[in-house]
């Protein structure tokens, strides 16, 4: 998104009474040395820790301009419980998983935390979910309508699973969105490479998104 048009566009999307910035999946076990997916899958995991750091700076952008901020706080019942057989298969054969004690984001785990580096404060929303789709049985849908949101700012790990997932879900509920490529990350980089060119449509940096905030801010002085 680069000419005078879209930019324009860009501004009039990030109207702060309208935009939520939403963070998937931001946990220790997606994002921290230690963790289990992180151990298992992660090819880049410098990247995924840059990640961390660019979204933070996004995060406090957001809180500056009176964004609301929504965490996807994956979740799964101890003895992985609520996993169901087609779950468990797909990430024992992608790699991902040996068996059920292998399951990530089991509640009440160090694994389950959001990260230190974007730890939530207390008015910030936290949603707990079990699905690669942020709306897929969870209050999300429900929270942005309440709160009157038209434009999501989508962020997180990972970007060929439930950020991809989660962008057709935020289509098929009738919002816009922008995705910060600074403020997503994969696992596999070529994953990562083949769902930001599906996404490409959407994907506006987190400068130009910070300057959409800061122009909202001028406007209603």
């Amino acid at each position: 998104m680069t000419n005078r048009g879209t930019r324009r566009r860009v501004v009039d999307m990030l109207r702060p009474e309208h935009t939520a910035l939403l963070i998937h999946d931001m946990q220790n076990d997606f994002c921290t040395p230690g963790g289990k997916i992180f151990e298992r899958a992660a090819k880049q995991p410098e990247k995924i820790r840059s990640t961390v750091t660019q979204l933070a700076a996004c995060v406090e952008m957001a809180r500056q301009s009176h964004v609301p901020i929504v965490y996807l706080q994956n979740m799964h019942l101890p003895n992985a419980a609520d996993v169901p057989p087609s779950f468990l298969h797909h990430l024992m054969d992608s790699g991902l998983a040996n068996g059920p004690e292998d399951i990530p984001c089991i509640k009440g785990t160090w694994g389950h935390q959001i990260v230190d580096e974007l730890r939530p404060l207390t008015d910030d929303i936290i949603i707990e979910k079990g699905a690669f789709n942020d709306f897929h049985n969870s209050m999300l849908d429900k929270v942005l309508r309440i709160r009157r949101v038209e434009t999501v700012v989508l962020t997180g790990i990972s970007t060929h699973a439930g950020i991809l997932a989660t962008a057709f879900g935020l289509i098929d509920h009738g919002y816009e969105f922008l995705i910060p490529p600074e403020c997503v990350s994969g696992n596999d980089p070529e994953l990562e490479a083949a769902a930001m060119t599906l996404l490409k449509p959407h994907v506006v940096s987190l400068a130009e998104i910070g300057r959409g905030w800061t122009a909202q801010g001028r406007s209603r002085r």
